[in-house]
């Protein structure tokens, strides 16, 4: 595997992992109503566990390949000397910001329960806006830099918060069936769908504003390697969107006469919509290599 490979697959997983860790403390801290949250809170401690060491391990891994992209290949991904060099750079002057994040992420870890989700939920958050000063991103300078870099932390944001929770959701969604529950749970999904709706028109408008500011027009050129995957990506917001519209408006209604049934259809649509995220996230992992032409 090249180190350019290794760079892409590293990049998807630490963006999975902030993004779940974002959704994971959001669901906990804020959408859970009182009674649930310490239940959903315990439930969910694993993988808020396993994400949030896994973002920090994959930053520091990142900033490792970095140095060996750098240098001269395998042998200088561990030399320090390299190490301060990156950090010197464009790149590494937003990724000291980031490996700081990832340690105040590891630290609130040590915090209890009722407080771990908010300041989690903060850092993962920062995490997420501190990526909008790398890649494309921050190609452009002046004003129009600050608007792009503004706008694509929005668009990170409203991601993390579409998949980040959907493994929640789909947590919660097993409480539905228990009587003394079921109240609670019921209001826990219609937060997520209230802000849901937000983070969907977020995603779509800010990412079309990415593309203009990037481009400079739509992706037209099939003969651009950025913009075949782009619009592949484009293709599979669609389909996330359509799910979750059908999500909302088809199976959630279906709940008052068929509820076993509409909930089967939920825990297919979210299942769905995680795998077309995972595959969002990769393509963008990818493309976000490639030059923008």
């Amino acid at each position: 595997m090249t180190l350019a490979t290794l760079f892409v697959l590293c990049r998807f997983v630490h963006f999975t992992a902030v993004m779940l860790m974002f959704g994971v403390s959001l669901f906990t801290a804020v959408l859970s109503p009182q009674r649930l949250s310490p239940i959903i809170t315990r439930d969910l401690r694993p993988l808020l566990l396993a994400s949030t060491w896994i973002s920090a391990l994959t930053a520091l891994l990142m900033l490792a390949i970095q140095a060996g992209l750098m240098g001269d290949g395998w042998a200088d991904t561990w030399q320090l000397s390299i190490w301060w060099a990156v950090l010197g750079t464009t790149f590494g002057e937003a990724w000291r910001w980031h490996l700081g994040f990832s340690l105040l992420a590891l630290l609130a870890l040590l915090l209890p329960a009722a407080k771990r989700g908010q300041v989690l939920a903060m850092c993962s958050a920062l995490l997420l806006i501190n990526m909008a000063f790398i890649g494309h991103a921050a190609m452009h300078a002046g004003i129009l830099g600050i608007a792009h870099r503004v706008n694509h932390a929005l668009h990170l944001l409203a991601a993390g918060y579409w998949f980040g929770s959907l493994l929640p959701l789909l947590l919660c969604l097993r409480y539905l069936p228990q009587p003394q529950w079921r109240s609670d749970a019921i209001a826990t999904l219609i937060r997520f769908s209230r802000w849901g709706h937000v983070a969907v028109v977020l995603v779509i408008v800010t990412g079309i504003i990415n593309s203009l500011i990037i481009l400079g027009r739509w992706p037209v050129d099939l003969g651009s390697a950025y913009q075949r995957l782009l619009l592949v990506k484009v293709g599979l917001v669609a389909l996330m969107v359509m799910v979750a519209l059908a999500n909302r408006y088809v199976i959630v209604p279906a709940m008052r006469t068929s509820p076993n049934l509409a909930q089967r259809g939920l825990v297919i649509a979210c299942w769905l919509e995680v795998a077309l995220g995972a595959a969002v996230l990769l393509l963008v992992s990818l493309f976000a290599t490639y030059a923008p032409v």
